[in-house]
């Protein structure tokens, strides 16, 4: 017997079968890794939008006279627009409740605009129930996000909230 002829080591069939399952495993890890980034960024979304409403609802209880007065109940808003006059003047500021329904709009609007950029966003307040002391306001907001074949879908976020 010669020992010198005898050879040691790995069939090209064992190679391509290693390498090939090694394959099958990164591209699983692969895959893995693309859709926990595609869930944490929408996470992310999520967390801004429930920021957004956040202060949405602190923007109206520091109104809380508009608020009980009724002249934000229904108010809806897709961008800041343009400045009410009462906020761009050297006035005594936003007084009466048209002015400050506009005012608390184009907060809102702003927040938005700067924020939730390209996601349409919209926001409403409704009051569900309730006048003065005892209403119970709902805000919600509203935005669109892509699915992973790229069509969009509306993702909501609510608050109830008493002033």
């Amino acid at each position: 017997m010669n020992k010198l002829n005898r050879q040691q080591g790995f069939t090209l069939m064992e190679v391509m079968v290693a390498l090939f399952i090694l394959t099958i495993g990164m591209l699983g890890s692969t895959s893995m890794m693309l859709r926990s980034q595609q869930k944490a960024a929408e996470t992310n979304i999520e967390i801004n939008a429930a920021q957004r409403v956040w202060n949405i609802t602190e923007l109206l209880r520091s109104n809380i006279t508009g608020v009980n007065a009724s002249t934000l109940d229904g108010l809806v808003v897709t961008t800041a627009g343009a400045a009410p006059a009462c906020m761009t003047s050297l006035a005594a500021g936003c007084a009466s409740g048209g002015e400050m329904t506009g005012m608390v709009s184009y907060l809102i609007g702003m927040e938005l605009d700067t924020y939730m950029a390209n996601k349409n966003p919209e926001a409403e307040i409704l009051n569900i129930s309730g006048i003065n002391e005892d209403a119970v306001y709902e805000v919600s907001l509203t935005w669109e996000e892509l699915d992973k074949d790229g069509n969009t879908y509306e993702k909501d976020y609510t608050m109830m909230f008493q002033p």
